[in-house]
């Protein structure tokens, strides 16, 4: 059984099921042959570390952040990729490193 906010991945035999993902609630899966991964569609939050940048005029500043992203097709984000979540966590790392390393420290200050 599963809840009102996730859905089931199926693997038959290690393929993909055809279909949209499963759920919510009751279905079948035979249990020799076929593998089920539970994936979360509510939104989840978490703290980018503290990151030490240099701004376009040389200037050391620290910066922290807050993401908020969510899951839209569950068969996508398990096929496609191995870790969704960490693989957020450190695009949104690199991106914000890279967007301030191309601002000068007035216009940190002024956006």
């Amino acid at each position: 059984v599963i809840p009102e906010n996730q859905r089931a991945v199926i693997f038959r035999m290690g393929r993909v099921e055809e279909g949209d993902a499963k759920g919510p609630g009751i279905f079948f899966i035979i249990p020799c042959t076929d593998s089920l991964i539970a994936i979360d569609l509510r939104t989840v939050s978490f703290d980018v570390p503290p990151q030490e940048n240099l701004s376009k005029d040389s200037v050391a500043v620290h910066v922290d952040a807050v993401v908020y992203y969510r899951i839209f097709d569950p068969k996508i984000s398990v096929t496609n990729i191995k870790d969704a979540a960490k693989a957020t966590k450190l695009l949104a790392q690199t991106t914000l490193r890279n967007v301030l390393g191309g601002h000068t420290l007035a216009e940190m200050l002024s956006e």
